[in-house]
């Protein structure tokens, strides 16, 4: 199985934010890497990933209050 590349856009608004998505994705060892484009207005989130769906990840946010949608 290959590593899948999931794209959201998300409601991150402070760098504080990144940290803390960090932390969390910590506890997710199906998550390779990940980075947040700041500059972008939609705040990109990209993730490298095995295992884990576009849902799970959605779901995963949710707990520190981060919205995430899926970018096709």
């Amino acid at each position: 199985m290959q590593d899948s590349i999931l794209i959201f856009r998300t409601s991150i608004t402070k760098e504080q934010d990144i940290t803390r998505i960090g932390i969390l994705f910590t506890q997710y060892p199906q998550i390779h890497k990940w980075n947040v484009d700041f500059e972008d207005w939609e705040k990109v989130l990209r993730i490298e990933c095995r295992g884990i769906t576009p849902a799970d990840v959605s779901d995963i946010l949710q707990t520190i209050n981060i919205r995430a949608m899926e970018l096709e």
